[in-house]
């Protein structure tokens, strides 16, 4: 299995397909033939031996879709290039191994050698399980906003056109923000609100030297005192990835955010591995350079920095009963450290600025918008 989500925000441009990915693949070595297997196995379960968008499940790495879950190809992880704000950007996984993972090491398959000699490539059902814990700092004051989100997620696959590379992911998560401020009568924020949300993403291959990352996702963003049709929100991606060659992809594309504020924006950029240490996702709106400093057993340890485009949208009650939408945005410079292993598990923790935060109501106006203090980001998150 694997994990990421990624990427407290209200919902980044981190999204089912992922950020800059894991590490280079290598040929794939026939797996020792088992009496018996559950083709849904995970973990040490899984036949012979046995991940995305590396973040994205790279989603993202990305787990960026194709690597990259915003989301760089197949994406699986980090269920997704989040969309800014609250969720984790795609990534695009590498495979541990140089040329390409040996089976059972694969993003989300494995192979089984039948007793005929013959070989069988698998999809595996469960692809990754996600736990991302954010903290934005704030004190009770009238431009202040904390933030406290915890957002879980899984990540399925399904085959789609028998091409187990490029399957279907769908992964449906929940989160909680807890906030706090700002203090008065006027920007008056509800204890909390919620995302409830279903994920798909695809990352089909169209020729060698062109694929896609496509994303969309669904669900209802409220405190669940207000529930409308505007609490239900669509949101979406469409990215081209030209391969120019086995070390970089152009990518360009939009993002659908489906906010009060900015409804499209566009996404594109480089994304290069000029060796087996760096991996520089240069995309905009959520870039991530990162590069290997050291191996300890069997896990790799990459120092990054990155950007993104955080926030979110949630319908809720003012303090007099009324309803309203507001929208949250901020920009945010990330600096981390994150750690992979041969068995796809991931986790990492990041220290971030973030500024340019706004609130903006859509409804009361009351007032139509307030612009709040620069603050200080802390993230953890654990996919396996």
């Amino acid at each position: 299995m694997a994990l990421h989500v990624a990427a407290a925000e209200a919902q980044r441009v981190q999204f089912p397909s992922t950020a800059p990915g894991a590490y280079p693949t290598t040929p794939a070595m026939p797996a020792p033939a088992l009496p018996s297997f559950d083709p849904y196995a995970v973990g040490s379960a899984a036949p012979p031996v046995d991940m995305p968008y590396s973040p994205p499940v790279t989603p993202y790495n990305y787990n960026a879709p194709p690597v990259a879950s915003p989301y760089a190809a197949p994406p699986v992880g980090s269920p997704y290039a989040a969309q800014p704000g609250f969720a984790p950007a795609p990534q695009t996984s590498g495979g541990w191994f140089q040329g390409g993972s040996p089976v059972g090491w694969e993003g989300g398959t494995y192979q089984y050698q039948n007793p005929d000699g013959t070989t069988a490539r698998l999809q595996r059902l469960l692809q990754e399980i996600s736990v991302e814990q954010t903290w934005l700092a704030g004190e009770p004051a009238p431009q202040e906003l904390e933030i406290n989100r915890t957002e879980l997620a899984a990540t399925f696959g399904f085959p789609i056109f028998y091409n187990p590379d490029t399957p279907l992911l769908l992964t449906p998560g929940f989160a909680f923000n807890w906030l706090a401020g700002p203090v008065g009568p006027e920007a008056d924020l509800p204890p909390r609100v919620y995302d409830a949300y279903l994920d798909a993403a695809w990352a089909p291959r169209i020729t060698e030297w062109l694929s896609a990352d496509l994303g969309v996702r669904t669900g209802v963003w409220t405190d669940f005192n207000v529930v409308n049709s505007d609490s239900v929100r669509i949101l979406g991606r469409g990215l081209g990835v030209f391969s120019f060659s086995p070390r970089m992809d152009i990518i360009a594309g939009v993002w659908y955010l489906d906010r009060n504020v900015v409804k499209l924006l566009p996404a594109g950029g480089v994304h290069w591995k000029p060796g087996s240490e760096w991996d520089m996702y240069l995309v905009f709106p959520n870039p991530k350079v990162r590069k290997r400093f050291v191996n300890i057993s069997s896990s790799q340890w990459w120092w990054y920095v990155s950007g993104e485009y955080g926030g979110g949208r949630w319908t809720i009650e003012r303090a007099d009963g009324s309803p309203d939408d507001f929208d949250y945005n901020d920009i945010r410079v990330i600096g981390g450290l994150e750690w992979e292993t041969q068995t796809q598990a991931h986790g990492y923790v990041e220290v971030g600025y973030v500024f340019n935060r706004e609130l903006v109501y859509a409804r009361t106006l009351m007032p139509p918008s307030v612009t709040l203090d620069e603050t200080v980001m802390v993230r953890m998150g654990f996919d396996f």
